[in-house]
């Protein structure tokens, strides 16, 4: 689904330049879960923002779904975006004074969706995250756990083929961070999607099926979820049919 080779970001120029990331590269399966780990200024949020296209590498290439996205402009990279990717972010970005509706119904406008569908699409993404009695509520008025809630109903509307999620529970207590990583897991196996998640949180990241450390804008380490197959029974043994 997503391939990165040999990929750089450099800010800055001569003196004053500053490797961001350094020489990359990375796959990640479709539909698989992925975590992003490393502290502040490892370069983790940079590496988010050049795979899924919100900002260019300075060198190497990224490949999401066979598209090498270094070689889009910038209106065909912005409809590549809006079709297959949806994001989450710490902060969560709601439009404050619009409702949850038409937050949610923002981008699908954006793709272009009619009228009709795009009003069952909110309506389902409202009641998958349980905001359907916030449907015309303002979302400044919501709590930063329903901000959070409304920002994945945005995100899942349109039905991506990849959600990245930056800090997602960064600003919330841990009941309510717990609640939005289920609805996070629980929707992209729905969907069959793949999960990027950028974090700190090596418990959070303990719960995707893979986990690339990240420090200095470089791939440390990288480990996967062990998963353990259930103990095989013995073979019943035969019953002899006694001779009478």
């Amino acid at each position: 689904m997503i391939q990165l080779e040999n990929v750089s970001k450099v800010y800055g120029k001569k003196d004053r330049a500053f490797t961001a990331l350094d020489d990359i590269s990375l796959t990640i399966e479709d539909g698989s879960s992925v975590a992003i780990v490393g502290k502040s200024g490892s370069g983790k949020s940079t590496l988010m923002h050049v795979m899924s296209g919100l900002d260019r590498a300075s060198s190497g290439t990224v490949t999401i779904d066979g598209q090498d996205i270094s070689k889009l402009k910038n209106k065909a990279l912005d409809s590549f975006r809006a079709e297959k990717i949806g994001f989450i972010f710490q902060a969560f970005f709601v439009q404050a004074n619009e409702t949850c509706a038409q937050n949610i119904s923002l981008p699908l406008e954006i793709m272009k969706v009619k009228r009709f569908s795009r009003k069952k699409r909110v309506q389902a993404a409202l009641q998958a995250v349980e905001l359907t009695d916030k449907a015309n509520e303002k979302a400044k008025n919501l709590s930063g756990g329903q901000k959070q809630r409304l920002a994945i109903a945005r995100a899942i509307a349109n039905k991506p083929r990849i959600l990245f999620a930056d800090e997602p529970t960064g600003n919330l207590d841990s009941v309510t961070g717990e609640m939005v990583e289920n609805l996070l897991f629980s929707f992209t196996k729905k969907l069959g999607s793949t999960l990027v998640i950028v974090t700190h949180d090596t418990d959070l990241a303990a719960k995707c099926d893979h986990q690339v450390f990240i420090k200095d804008g470089k791939i440390v380490h990288q480990s996967s979820k062990q998963v353990i197959a259930p103990a095989k029974k013995p073979p019943a043994k035969k019953k002899v049919a006694k001779k009478v």
